[in-house]
């Protein structure tokens, strides 16, 4: 298949799904009484945390205390305990990560 041809499928296929979401939305809205958005965001927050475990998070706060250091798994349990949460964490340690000696936003 021609990459312009598959691209164009691709294309028409996210087009398709946008108007699918879009009906379910609009369907759902007209099935409801009160403020929608506002529902439908607090049950968004109940499903999606704001803060998610990451492998090279959790390992650096493993390393740190196996050498004597437990404040980053202190912090990260702090964190985790709720999780759908929005909290004050801009700990730099929270968000980022060395890939290819270049900090990654994760």
């Amino acid at each position: 298949m021609h990459q312009d041809t598959r691209n164009q499928q691709c294309v028409d296929q996210w087009k398709g799904w946008i108007e699918q979401y879009k009906t379910r939305i609009d369907k759902d809205a007209s099935n409801y009484t009160g403020d929608y958005g506002s529902a439908r965001l607090k049950e968004q927050k109940k499903s999606n945390p704001v803060v998610v475990p990451r492998n090279h998070v959790l390992q650096r706060a493993i390393d740190r205390a196996e050498l004597g250091d437990y404040s980053m798994a202190r912090r990260l349990l702090e964190v985790f305990e709720n999780p759908y949460e929005l909290q004050s964490c801009t700990d730099k340690w929270m968000t980022e990560r060395s890939v290819g000696g270049a900090a990654a936003v994760t």
